[in-house]
């Protein structure tokens, strides 16, 4: 059909006979396939009106294949068989002149329309289906424009929407004990996580975590699973002669905690501590960490809700072929000793700890030297203000 603005309405012209029958017709394509212009804006307008229309006759608790048929086969393309002004079509053609391609607003409306009607959140799709014409706008481009839309239209799309934007999502209509069997399913987990240096080259095992990107609430519930009533536990080992060393052992699992949201960091109320030997050979600096200060204390300040810690003594290091074992174990209780101490003045006063005082005797040599070491976190514990 063909579609005349104000402008066009009193400057109607006769056709000169050297101009041939066919010529308006032929330019009318050319432009609609060159550009969007205010004559395609009058069509998109009628489209969306009906699309609105099949939107508002949609009974609100119904959402089956038949009432998204309708939708579609509202909004689809009208043949251009007669001339039709449509008041406003101006003002619309500004409006939607800003998106890449205003023809595919309608469908793409639809899709995500179809998508929430399931009970899925939309996601926007970055296609390009007509090179000629450029990319194709997401539904987030269009939501932006549909209050817009919505007044000089005098429709409703926004409001649409919205309402069944809202739909309660079926899976967290289950009881939680029935959530929480399908989080141990799809990530089963263990009791402790343990932080240990990650090295270059050295990576992580992957978790299939498409689940926390459904919804928010969704997201916080696996996050909780994940991780609240779990014990971290990390190694520890300080070198007797270069301190950059211990650093930089440290400052690896610093490295991870400092990625991790403070959110989840509050819901860690238990560590675990292992007091190591340090092996040279698998502390190598790294360019790719920044340098940081005391990363220990760090640690314990990212930890904020932590209550207790447990420090644990071993493995036994095994010798190596020019090391005695007599002459392995003085050095290793040396450096344990060492690192024991190191470790009790970092621990803040309000975190209650605990050892296994037996095993520790016999792990740091002495008697006496474990007492003092215990007197030693008793000491910290009394220094907490009341």
């Amino acid at each position: 059909m063909n579609v005349h603005t104000l402008g066009d309405l009193n400057q109607r012209g006769s056709r000169s006979s050297s101009i041939p029958p066919q010529y308006h017709r032929m330019a009318d394509v050319e432009r609609r396939e060159a550009r969007f212009s205010v004559t395609d804006a009058v069509h998109l307008k009628l489209r969306i009106q009906a699309l609105d229309q099949a939107l508002s006759s949609m009974p609100p608790e119904e959402a089956d294949e038949a009432h998204v048929e309708t939708i579609a086969e509202a909004c689809r393309q009208r043949p251009f068989h007669e001339s039709v002004y449509v008041a406003g079509s101006e003002q619309f053609y500004l409006i939607v002149k800003r998106l890449s391609r205003p023809d595919l607003l309608p469908d793409v409306y639809v899709e995500a329309y179809k998508t929430v009607l399931q009970g899925r959140p939309y996601v926007n799709a970055h296609n390009v289906s007509d090179l000629s014409k450029g990319v194709d706008p997401t539904f987030s481009e269009i939501r932006l424009l549909l209050p817009e839309l919505d007044r000089v239209c005098e429709t409703d799309l926004q409001g649409a929407f919205a309402r069944r934007e809202i739909r309660p999502f079926a899976f967290l209509q289950l009881p939680a004990e029935l959530r929480l069997q399908v989080y141990s399913y799809i990530l089963p987990r263990e009791a402790r996580i343990t932080l240990e240096p990650m090295y270059r080259g050295q990576k992580a095992p992957r978790r299939r975590l498409d689940i926390m990107r459904v919804n928010t609430r969704l997201h916080d519930e696996v996050t909780k699973y994940l991780y609240e009533h779990r014990t971290l536990f990390m190694p520890v080992a300080r070198h007797p002669t270069n301190k950059a060393f211990g650093d930089e052992y440290v400052a690896r699992i610093y490295n991870t905690i400092a990625t991790m949201n403070p959110a989840t960091l509050h819901l860690f109320k238990h560590l675990e501590i292992q007091i190591s030997h340090c092996q040279d050979r698998h502390i190598v600096a790294s360019r790719y960490l920044p340098r940081i200060a005391d990363p220990m204390r760090h640690i314990f300040r990212k930890l904020t809700a932590l209550e207790t810690l447990t420090i644990q003594f071993g493995p036994v290091a095994t010798p190596s072929y020019w090391e005695s074992e007599t002459m392995l174990k003085t050095t290793r209780q040396r450096y344990e000793i060492e690192t024991t101490e190191w470790l009790i003045d970092h621990i803040p006063a309000s975190v209650n700890v605990s050892w296994d005082r037996a095993h520790a005797s016999r792990f740091l040599g002495s008697d006496a030297v474990e007492q003092r070491l215990w007197h030693a976190i008793q000491d910290r514990a009394s220094a907490r203000p009341a």
